[in-house]
């Protein structure tokens, strides 16, 4: 069976303390089995989880909330029901819930920021959210049409965080893409199936880093050995970053906007 590499989420962008486009971290000897990011919260000063918001408490009131997502299908429509199942794998052992608001032609990309020290990528959460309405774009889509495929990987997942000194800091967008003419396995099954791909990046969508272990979903390489659905280190990850950490007790900010900080740092931009 071919080793098919899985890529990790993008490069970050240096310059910004509070928005971040996440790099995987590898996983420590004493967390071989899971890897989730952590930055520092300016609402708390305080490392924290990158996670999503998977309740809010407001007023003595919590309120259950829901993470929006769309699928570019490639032309292939069953490919939304793959998503789906993939998705209640993540609500199983997170308690992270999700909300279906259609198909989108739209590809999630890099916006490119030009600055006099060289070009740095982030992740385009702001025109992905103004374009499709959705926290989450799961597609399938060619190398050709998106810089997030940096090389021969057969799909990748990245996430964008924000927070401010009156919003905690959590994920707000994110993207799963899965490179098109891969050959994988149809369906859940293990090894290299395409069902195995999709819960790998949409692992890194919800916060999930790389392992060393081959008994996880989160390895970064599809061989004989990949299972066929999440295993207990993922589980654990997908927990970390789900329900169980609790819920959150300020409003999410918008997507960060590249434009915006491309103007604030007088540097040109390509969205």
């Amino acid at each position: 069976m071919p080793l098919l590499s899985r890529a990790a989420v993008g490069a970050a962008v240096a310059a910004l303390a509070l928005t971040a486009t996440v790099v995987a971290h590898p996983a420590t000897a004493a967390t071989a089995t899971y890897s989730v990011n952590h930055a520092i919260d300016p609402y708390t000063g305080r490392s924290v989880v990158a996670r999503w918001t998977p309740c809010l408490t407001i007023g003595g009131i919590t309120s259950p909330t829901t993470i929006s997502y769309a699928v570019n299908t490639g032309g292939v429509a069953s490919r939304v029901t793959l998503v789906q199942k993939a998705l209640a794998q993540v609500t199983s052992y997170s308690g992270l819930r999700f909300r279906y608001v259609g198909t989108v032609s739209y590809v999630p990309h890099y916006a490119v920021l030009h600055y006099p020290s060289g070009d740095r990528l982030m992740f385009n959460a702001a025109q992905q959210r103004a374009a499709t309405h959705a926290d989450l774009v799961v597609g399938w889509v060619s190398a050709s049409k998106t810089n997030l495929f940096r090389g021969s990987e057969a799909g990748v997942g990245t996430v964008s965080w924000t927070g401010s000194y009156r919003s905690q800091l959590r994920i707000v967008e994110a993207a799963a893409l899965i490179k098109l003419g891969v050959p994988l396995r149809s369906g859940f099954s293990g090894g290299a199936s395409v069902g195995s791909l999709l819960l790998h990046e949409i692992g890194h969508a919800v916060g999930l880093n790389h392992v060393g272990a081959t008994s996880q979903i989160m390895y970064p390489v599809l061989g004989s050995y990949t299972p066929a659905s999440y295993q207990s280190g993922d589980r654990t990850g997908l927990r970390v970053v789900g329900r169980p950490a609790g819920c959150f007790v300020t409003p999410a900010l918008s997507p960060p906007n590249p434009a915006t900080i491309a103007r604030a740092a007088g540097i040109s931009v390509t969205l």
